[in-house]
């Protein structure tokens, strides 16, 4: 079985039946209908619902494994052609980035712009990811590297490439007395306050807090700090941020404190998978970054 049963089977299940996939990639129906019989055959599942017949296409849970497989592998192979071209060809190709939802913004701010210009024929897919998917993201190959900002849940899977240390910092309404008069801000000042944190940083607050034997009051748990500010701009909660270099916040409606946290690290980590090697482009491209420590294994 080669890449082009792979390659076919994708467009089955896309166009959603072998009519219409033979059409759309110029295959004869009986040929994909061959195809189809020899990967049940090599498998021992069938792939399809046969109930539906073989117009209307009905994937069975083997068949949903097999289609997610086959887009990773004819994916891979499609990424392989690119590099090696890029390796004779100069820089060119797609650079496949996972990065944690409020990332995007500074790399159009600070890194793209630069680096497009130095190698204006790279283009970029980058996938603005929470936590989860953006691991699985680097687990499949989807991405070549991911840009995390929590914890890996298995490091020994990966390679680290960076770590960049961030700060927390709480954000409270203009005025605030806690905030007006208290240069940092400790687990206790903020003992019974309602809080409002991304669920990034859900555990590491909360891993901090018992350390102070506090139980935080978390009032909000939410996808973005974008919405954690937001919170704290309405004066129902103190948002619980983090803080990237570069960032810029809105200081005329909000006021900002770090948060003391001396035994609790927090910060962005650069990761691939275990043993991968980077492309060229992708070395060029972490190498546009400001100068930081780099992890040896």
């Amino acid at each position: 079985m080669n890449l082009e049963f792979y390659k076919n089977f994708i467009a089955i299940v896309e166009a959603g039946g072998l009519n219409k996939a033979s059409r759309q990639i110029h295959v004869a129906q009986p040929a994909l209908t061959r195809q189809l019989q020899l990967m049940e055959k090599e498998y021992g599942a069938a792939l399809v619902d046969p109930r539906r017949g073989r117009h209307s296409l009905k994937l069975t849970e083997a068949g949903w494994i097999f289609y997610r497989q086959a887009k990773q592998i004819y994916e891979t192979d499609q990424t392989t052609h690119a590099e090696i071209e890029a390796l004779t060809a100069g820089l060119t190709g797609t650079l496949r980035i996972s990065v944690f939802p409020s990332y995007a913004p500074f790399l159009f701010q600070k890194i793209i712009p630069q680096f497009h210009e130095k190698y204006p024929d790279l283009c970029f897919r980058i996938r603005e990811s929470y936590h989860t998917t953006l691991v699985d993201d680097i687990r499949t190959g989807v991405s070549e590297i991911g840009i995390a900002n929590a914890p890996l849940p298995d490091p020994s899977f990966f390679k680290i490439l960076r770590k960049e240390e961030c700060q927390i910092m709480i954000a409270g309404p203009k005025g605030s007395p806690l905030l007006a008069e208290n240069e940092t801000i400790t687990p206790d000042m903020l003992a019974g306050q309602p809080l409002a944190v991304s669920r990034s940083t859900e555990e590491i607050i909360k891993k901090l807090f018992r350390s102070h034997n506090i139980v935080p009051r978390i009032l909000f748990s939410l996808d973005t700090r974008s919405s954690a500010m937001d919170a704290a701009e309405s004066k129902m909660a103190f948002g619980i941020v983090v803080r990237d270099e570069g960032d810029i916040y809105p200081t005329e409606t909000l006021t900002f404190r770090p948060l003391a946290m001396p035994d609790v690290p927090i910060g962005k980590t650069f990761f691939c998978q275990k043993g991968h090697r980077l492309s060229k482009a992708m070395e060029e491209f972490l190498a546009a970054f400001p100068e930081t420590a780099e992890i040896e294994e």
